[in-house]
Formats: C-alpha cells, structure tokens, sequence
C-alpha cells in the first residue's frame, strides 16, 4: 500500500524515543483474530403423553443421542402396579412379556439431538404433558469479526479455532453464512458467521463455551516490509519516512543526491509531529575558510593561517583553559 516515500524527517509516533529501520524483504501473513460463543438452537421438548411413571430413565445431560437411542421409558398405572406386584422379575422381562397390552411409552428424540437437561427422574409419576427432557437438534458456532478486519473474511476460508480454557486442543473448518453488519449504512461493520457442529462424541463444544480462532486471508512470501507503526496516513495516500544523501542546502531548498526520485511524493510533517527528531537546516561549517583571500595572505612555502575562533560568551581572549573545563554555553546549538 505504499504509495510514496516521505522525504521529511521521522514521522509522528508514540511518546516512546523513535527509532531507525530498515526496508527488508519477508512473509507477511495477514491474520485475522476473531471470537465467538455457541449457542443450542431448533430446542424441543419432550414431554410425556399418558398419565404413569417413568422407568429407567437416562438422567446425564450434554451428551449427543440419536433416534434409535431410549431416553427413559413410561408406563401406566396398570404396568405399574404389576411391576410392583412382581419385583423379583426384570422390567425388561415384564415389558417384553406385557407390550402389547400395556404399549409402554419409550421417550426417544426424533432425531440426533443434544440433551440440554433431564428433568424426569425413575420412578417418578407424572402427569400427561409433563415435561421430561429438553433437547436441541444442533449446536451452532457464532463468530465475530472486528470492523476494522470485516472486509478480509469471506466463506470458504479455513478457521482455526479453540475453547478459550483449552487453547492447546485446537480443530479447522470452513467459514460459511458470513455476512457483513448494518449493510447499507454509513458506518464501519463489523461481521458475523454461524456454523453448526457436528455431532461428535470426540470433538463438540458444549453451549455457552467462549472460543477464540484465527482466519488467514492471506500470505505474501519475499515481500517488501516494513512495521505498520512506521507508516503514515494523509489525505488518503500511505507514507514512509525514508533515509536520503544531501547536497547544496539553502534556506529554502536542499539538493537530493540519493534516497529518492524524480516526482516522488513526500509529507512535510509540523513541528509537533517531529516529536524528537529535528528539521534539516543550514548550518556553519568552522572546517571551511573565513574568506577565500586567507590562503592567499600566508607566506610563500607556508599553511594558510587557521582562522580565527570567534570569543565565546563568559571566555577572555587569550586566556588558556584546562583540556577538561567548561567552555561555556555553544551560541550555535538549538
């Protein structure tokens, strides 16, 4: 995205001292953090159709179950009161041997479905319409993505996901139903995505579980790169604060020798931007001739007389100091 170099000094960063880098080239993944929750959805209910008491019933709650599988099983008072009758002879015994004129009531889902909770308990009378389990036939994954990063998701792309208290046991899948937020408006949407979870005894994640993952849109090998941070945005265009060679300086004009190219774009940042770096400037150069007759003066076979140093502010002339003392205040520093 970068779009032009910048050829003023370092660009406005955080409080922090500023620091120099380097362009290099890389891999970039550009990886998307997102985060979700799961959620039972189509909940049923089953509830008993008769007047008796439930036997053998399967109390253990957020485990999957299928059609075929019994849940418990109701009988009516006259079953009832002949099992009691005959307590020495195995329920199942007696079901088989009374079926077809008791027709005992097998609670079974309608399909594969999740036990959210068991209220019927053994032997336990109820009442015809009583509730006994509530069940839900998926499990469904809903995921957020921030606004900043919507626009990057799409369906297809492979998700790498986790429950938040156990990050190290980590599946994939495929990203589907994702749609953008308040499509329409003037705002910056966020996005969300739903998934169902298939029925697995080894892998599900229970309702209400946080989960984390991670979406990769995209990934550029031996790239140009450099840190986010050191980019800067203006007026819709990115740039980069570049180092560049100097030549002639005038108040208003510096020559560049290299670092930069013809019609190259660059940013003039304000003082408050510069933070601690400095503006480029002329400066006096004590190395140079005063004037370029003192050459000429010395004498024949003789150097040029080294020019005179100018008194500095609380020093006499002529007065000698020790090597290590205190030459008083630079009248040109900043």
């Amino acid at each position: 995205m970068t779009r032009a170099l910048l050829l003023a000094a370092l660009c406005a960063a955080p409080a922090s001292a500023q620091e120099a880098g380097v362009v290099r080239r890389g891999t970039i993944d550009q990886v998307v953090a997102v985060a979700g929750t799961v959620l039972p959805t189509d909940i049923f209910r089953i509830k008993s159709t008769i007047e008796g008491r439930a036997a053998r019933v399967w109390t253990t709650t957020g485990v999957w179950v299928n059609e075929e599988q019994n849940l418990g099983v109701l009988i009516n008072k006259e079953f009832a009161a002949l099992s009691d009758a005959r307590n020495t002879t195995d329920q199942s015994v007696l079901e088989d041997r009374w079926k077809t004129m008791y027709q005992p009531s097998r609670l079974r889902c309608p399909s594969t479905c999740y036990i959210l909770k068991a209220f019927a308990r053994s032997n336990a009378w109820v009442k015809p319409r009583t509730l006994l389990f509530e069940a839900a036939a998926h499990l469904r994954m809903t995921g957020w993505v921030r606004p900043e990063e919507a626009h990057l998701v799409r369906d297809g792309m492979t998700l790498e996901y986790w429950a938040v208290k156990d990050p190290k046991k980590r599946f994939t899948t495929k990203i589907v139903h994702y749609v953008r937020d308040v499509q329409g408006l003037k705002v910056q949407p966020g996005g969300t995505f739903t998934m169902d979870l298939v029925m697995s005894p080894q892998h599900f994640f229970p309702p209400g579980t946080q989960w984390a993952g991670l979406v990769v849109p995209a990934k550029k090998s031996n790239v140009l790169m450099v840190p986010t941070s050191a980019l800067i945005r203006f007026g819709g265009d990115v740039y980069l604060p570049v180092r560049v060679s100097t030549g002639i300086t005038t108040p208003d004009w510096t020559e560049l020798s290299a670092g930069a190219r013809e019609n190259s774009a660059f940013l003039d940042l304000s003082d408050a931007q510069l933070r601690q770096a400095q503006r480029h400037k002329m400066e006096a150069d004590f190395s140079l001739p005063a004037s370029p007759n003192e050459a000429e003066e010395a004498a024949p076979g003789q150097a040029a007389p080294a020019p005179a140093r100018p008194v500095r502010r609380g020093e006499v002339e002529g007065e000698l100091r020790e090597p290590d003392s205190n030459l008083g205040e630079d009248p040109y520093s900043e």
